[in-house]
């Protein structure tokens, strides 16, 4: 627990990247969830306005911690404090066996520690490319796109492009 408390310290004003309502429509469309889901990250609630009513939530500034979640459930679909990605991600995959983020390409395919970390656990199956942080009004231009990982999966990744950005501009 107290490891957990140090990685909510490292948290950054950087880390409250709200994910506009389009994409998280899209991204539960697309994946469509079933069973138990959780929303991990809250924010201002983008995600639970397209998840079924009931959808159990954290969201640490709500005094909800969701490292301290420990139930099963079968999906988390979010947008995740990218500056605790390896930790989170470790800690996604132990309680569900679906998890959908959305993520900016480069810093997870370039972060080794969380690549080898996660492969521990299961791999990405699909990727679904939104464009660019700029489409997404968020303050970078890098390739931003919903992971699909998937615990206990090994086999091989498909590609999706958000149609009214495919060009990623």
């Amino acid at each position: 627990m107290a490891q957990m408390q140090l990685l909510q310290q490292r948290l950054t004003p950087r880390d409250a990247i709200f994910t506009p309502e389009w994409c998280a429509k899209d991204m539960v469309e697309y994946f469509q969830p079933t069973g138990k889901i959780l929303e991990p990250c809250m924010g201002d609630g983008a995600f639970l306005k397209h998840l079924p009513e009931g959808t159990p939530w954290c969201e640490i500034d709500k005094g909800r911690d969701f490292f301290a979640w420990n139930e099963q459930v079968n999906w988390i679909v979010s947008n995740p404090p990218y500056s605790l990605i390896k930790a989170w991600m470790l800690h996604s995959l132990e309680v569900s066996e679906n998890v959908v983020y959305l993520l900016p390409l480069r810093n997870f395919f370039t972060a080794h520690g969380t690549l080898s970390a996660v492969d521990s656990l299961g791999w990405i199956k699909h990727i679904r490319v939104y464009g660019t942080g700029t489409r997404l009004l968020f303050p970078n231009g890098n390739t931003y796109a919903a992971l699909h990982f998937v615990r206990g999966y090994w086999g091989d990744t498909s590609w999706s492009w958000y149609a009214p950005n495919k060009a990623c501009t």
